[in-house]
């Protein structure tokens, strides 16, 4: 029930998170917005307001209900995403992300706390990547329907809905993919709250304070920090490219909204499942087999192929070519689940709430604040022609995939002894 229960959950924030990528080019014709301006609202919007509450949440997780955390994020984050229905200027809906990014921040420090506490170690991986696949479900779901309906604006279509007034079809989006969190946000409560496991490391019957698990992580640091920056830069990578895709595609093989949708969608849902879940098996598989170090030795490889693809996708702008790549880096990009798994194994149960908080500050600031700036920074200063976005793309993986594929690497002594202090 819990899993099935979090992976909506997840589905849902995704939706709300990402549903603004179909709709760069519309909401610029309206918004009068720029490339750069449009990153800002796909990363530094987001990750403003979800770093600065993450930690005070991740802290609540560990000492409050986690059910009722939950709770209080969902509301505010589906309220701030139906507000940018309502923007009429850049800054109404630069105001409207910075809500969804508060509000999505309690979620993933509680699901991997319950979830930790509900699966053993040998098993968890394949429990997170099928909580986590709620975020492919709600990107396919943002890809797909958006486009279709995306594509009526392109028309100048007017929708009117009774007491709320006119709305252009981008605004409408905004408003159907985040109302139904305020109805979904009950099924939380189907969530038992779950007796915190214990691990070989004492814990104390009160609660951690705000920085107690900094400390913990500064004991570890060889592992952490190998582990925060190896994700982070691959986050990088494929947040900048689930960013700035359907505009690639929409730019260079001149395809419209709808069809980028759908293909998208149907890549991602499929390719992502795929990725998801056999990512977490082969990590579970290898960790049971002996390999402690495999759920940073996967990724060890598997960066460097992630950045061969989309290296090939923009430089080589042929649609048999570029379809293969999409598919292929579909299947890579969703490793949340297994980077979520390294942490809850190796960190003690009353410090999983802040660590976890403190990765997804660390992976979301780089990855959705800096990627899709960077392929921005790209196209707009150093190309200077909106046609290159498929070069810049090219630049940024060249440039970080071999970084956190090196990263990872220097990471996997350390995580043997952080799991064997942890008693994993």
């Amino acid at each position: 029930m819990a899993l099935g229960v979090f992976l909506v959950l997840y589905a849902l924030a995704y939706l709300d998170r990402h549903v603004l990528n179909l709709m760069v080019e519309p909401i610029r014709r309206d918004l009068g917005a720029t490339d750069f301006q449009i990153s800002l609202l796909q990363g530094i919007a987001f990750v403003a307001f979800f770093s600065l509450s993450g930690l005070p949440l991740g802290w609540a997780v560990d000492r409050y209900p986690r059910r009722i955390v939950v709770f209080c994020g969902i509301i505010f984050w589906s309220v701030a995403a139906a507000a940018g229905a309502f923007a009429t200027r850049y800054w109404h809906l630069l105001l409207a992300r910075f809500g969804v990014g508060a509000g999505e921040a309690a979620l993933a420090p509680a699901a991997y706390s319950i979830l930790a506490d509900l699966f053993p170690p040998a098993r968890l991986g394949f429990a997170m990547a099928i909580f986590s696949s709620g975020a492919i479900v709600g990107g396919a779901i943002s890809l797909a329907a958006g486009g279709l309906i995306v594509g009526l604006a392109s028309e100048g279509a007017v929708y009117v809905v009774p007491f709320l007034g006119e709305f252009s079809a981008w605004q409408l989006v905004f408003l159907v993919t985040g109302a139904p969190g305020l109805l979904l946000v009950f099924l939380i409560f189907l969530v038992s709250e779950p007796k915190r496991r214990a691990t070989a490391l004492t814990d104390r019957t009160a609660g951690p304070n705000l920085f107690e698990g900094l400390r913990f992580m500064a004991s570890q640091r060889g592992f952490f920090s190998a582990h925060l920056a190896g994700f982070s830069l691959l986050n990088l990578v494929a947040y900048s490219w689930i960013a700035w895709s359907p505009t690639f595609l929409a730019r260079t093989l001149g395809w419209s909204i709808p069809k980028v949708g759908l293909i998208l969608g149907a890549a991602t849902l499929i390719g992502g499942l795929v990725g998801m879940l056999g990512s977490g098996r082969l990590a579970d598989h290898l960790f049971r087999r002996g390999v402690a170090d495999a759920h940073l030795r996967i990724y060890v490889y598997a960066a460097l192929g992630l950045g061969a693809l989309i290296v090939t996708a923009g430089l080589v702008p042929q649609t048999t070519v570029v379809v293969v790549c999409v598919v292929l880096a579909s299947v890579i990009t969703p490793f949340i689940a297994v980077a979520a798994t390294a942490l809850q194994i190796t960190t003690p149960a009353r410090y999983r709430g802040q660590v976890s908080a403190v990765f997804l500050l660390v992976y979301n600031i780089v990855g959705a604040g800096l990627g899709p700036v960077i392929v921005a920074a790209f196209t707009d200063y150093v190309f200077a022609e909106d046609a290159r976005i498929g070069w810049s793309l090219a630049a940024s993986a060249a440039i970080f995939t071999p970084l956190a594929s090196l990263c990872f690497a220097r990471g996997l002594a350390p995580m043997r002894r952080a799991l064997g202090c942890a008693g994993a």
